[in-house]
This record gives C-alpha cells, structure tokens and sequence, in this order.
C-alpha cells in the first residue's frame, strides 16, 4: 500500500477504509485499457475494456526467455524446444494488435520440452486481470451505472458484449466518430463485439458528451439536480470531433475526463494525442493541474504532451500497457511526476483510494523486485 508520501507503508485499519469514498482501479489488462471507478454515489463507472488475457507478442517473447534461462539452469538439455520457440523473437504466440494464435498440439509436438511455453501460456492467464471476473468477485450482484467508450479502438473494447451480458449497464457513454469497421484478428471475439458496438449506436442507446456539458460535470445530475459523480469533460469538442473525423483519426476524438473528489481530481485521457492535447492546453491552461493522470495512449510518445503534463504536474501518472513500446514516453513523465510512474505491466492492477477528507493512497499487486 502507498499514500501521499512517496513509497510509505502503512496498516489500514477498517475504520480508515469505512471513510473512504472514491476509488479507482487501473486494471492489469496487458495491451489495452480498463479503469473501474468505485464513486461515492455508490455508483460504478467502467471506462473501457479488454478481456482478452493474452501476452502481446513482445511480452511474451521476454518471459518466454526468461523461463528458458529457469530450464537451463536446472538442465540444460531440456528444452531444446523452448531455444526453437525464443529464437522467433516477437512471432512467438500472440499479440493484442494482431496476429494472435496459440501454437496448435500438431505445431509443438516435435519441439521437445514444451514446460517452460506452457508456463508462461499459463501465467498470462493468471497475471492478466479479466475485467467481467474482477466485477464479479469485488462487485459481486452488482452492475455497472455507466460503461464509457473513450474511442473506438478494438483493444478499448474487447469484451464489450460479454461485458452488457454478465455484469450490464445501465448507461452507455459514445462519441459521435466516422470510424470505418476495422480489420479483426482470426480466431477472436473481436468482429461479435464490434457489431454489439455498432447496434448500440443504431439504437441511438450511446450518450456523447462532450466539453461544455454540464451533466454529469462538477456535481450534477442529468437532470441538472445538485449530486452526480463528479465527472468532468475536458475533450472532445465538437470542433475536434469534425476535424477527426474528417482525418479518420480517432485517437484524439478520445473522451478526456476528471474525476474530482474531495479537492482531488483524476485526469484519465484515454488515447488522446497531440491535436486534442493542444485544444485542451489552449482552452484550459493552468486549470488543467490535476493530482493523478493516467498517461495517454498506453504512455507511448504520441499520447505525451510537455505542455499539458507541465500544467498537470501531477503527483502520481499510471501507465496503462503490455509491453514497453519502442516509443515509451515514462522516463518523460517521470521527470513531471516526482519519479512515481507506475505501470500496469510491472506492477499489476493499480489502485487509488481519496478519503472525504482529501487524504490518498496507491496500491499495487505487485513489486518488481
């Protein structure tokens, strides 16, 4: 457990968790994103989903190796098999962007002792947390009062109609994009959730919001009565909208939101890049400081903007993500951030808790050593 000062462990007594009343949780999804938010409400808030419980390519080519040095330490002529498999680099089993498979029982026969490919098989099963099961077992009977679709990206969404089916929800958050139907991967759920997507949007059942809304925002209901959770739109706009449309890109249509609770705030931007950055530096300025920031689009370079990270200097920044990607922009945020800049992929689920009172802390699953 962590709180506001850097890296302090502490007891938490039931008392102190009695007081608490927001929570977040940054879950462990490898390549993709979901964000559970536990409101004071008593609400539960889902922000995009992936379920698919696979290593991406590079991920799993690393623990594969890792699992040979084990092998060979112990024995080492037992897996040969496993030195054919890790010398394929990144087309070892599969990955969230695309080619995805597992190596068929014909394919592995004759490549000896296949232990140390079903351990790490095993262990992506096991180390990536499947949102539908994280629900049921920390929210058991209990459904979601908004699920929010940032954008329309496949690894936003994976699992979004096994999602409606096991747990449900009971609003539906959507931007108005263009995105044409994307190429899916063979053998996945990929093309069923897509069409789940597209025939909530034909039933008109997405609200699309966007900044200079005030539902929902600062404390109101949808019918502008004092309460709501406290949600805020910073992006898109429909200028935005238009323009990425237009550009087919739909990274920057990206739902921007911030979370406020008790002096506190959230900022959680999902794959929003450069152009949607700049509208938000423009328009807000100063106002844009925020306590947390999940670092955009999987923390890769093209979701870091210097300016708007100067202006939210925030104490903490969660990184989102699978593997490292070529264009790791962490060692950047940590220079904002105090050095705090925990992942997902090291670190597992991630979670903040805000009392009424304003205190916080962090938690991992996990400590790289």
């Amino acid at each position: 457990m962590f709180d506001s000062q850097p890296w302090l462990c502490l007891p938490i007594s039931k008392s102190i968790l009695a007081a608490i009343l927001l929570r977040v949780h940054f879950l462990n999804v490898g390549h993709g994103d979901c964000t559970i938010i536990e409101h004071p409400s008593g609400r539960l808030t889902m922000i995009d989903v992936n379920n698919s419980q696979e290593f991406d390519a590079e991920t799993f080519a690393q623990e594969l190796a890792e699992e040979r040095r084990k092998l060979q330490a112990g024995n080492p002529l037992a897996n040969a098999g496993i030195g054919m498999l890790a010398g394929v680099g990144t087309g070892v089993g599969t990955s969230q962007m695309g080619s995805l498979f597992a190596p068929t029982p014909t394919l592995l026969s004759g490549l000896g002792d296949l232990s140390g490919y079903t351990e790490v098989y095993a262990r992506q099963k096991r180390e990536l947390t499947d949102p539908i099961e994280f629900m049921k077992t920390n929210y058991p009977n209990r459904g979601l009062w908004r699920f929010v679709l940032t954008h329309p990206d496949l690894d936003h969404m994976r699992g979004l109609k096994r999602l409606s089916e096991n747990v449900g929800f009971a609003n539906f958050w959507d931007t108005k994009h263009t995105k044409e139907t994307p190429t899916f991967r063979s053998n996945s759920a990929d093309e069923e959730d897509w069409k789940f997507y597209q025939s909530l949007r034909s039933a008109n059942a997405g609200k699309c919001y966007t900044r200079g809304d005030s539902l929902y925002a600062f404390g109101k209901e949808e019918d502008g009565r004092p309460g709501g959770d406290n949600i805020e739109i910073l992006s898109p706009t429909p200028e935005l909208i238009g323009a990425c449309n237009t550009a087919q890109k739909s990274n920057d249509v990206s739902l921007v939101l911030r979370v406020h609770h008790a002096g506190r705030s959230i900022l959680l931007p999902g794959d929003a890049e450069e152009l949607a950055w700049d509208g938000m530096v423009d328009f807000y300025g100063a106002r844009l400081k925020s306590d947390f920031l999940k670092a955009g689009h999987h923390g890769r370079d093209t979701g870091y903007h210097q300016s708007a990270v100067k202006l939210i200097a925030p104490e903490l920044t969660i990184v989102s993500v699978g593997m490292k990607p070529d264009t790791d922009a962490s060692n950047k945020y940590r220079q904002q951030t105090g050095k705090r800049v925990p992942s997902t992929r090291y670190h597992g689920n991630i979670k903040i808790e805000i009392d009424d009172n304003g205190t916080w802390r962090w938690f991992v699953d996990q400590n790289p050593g």
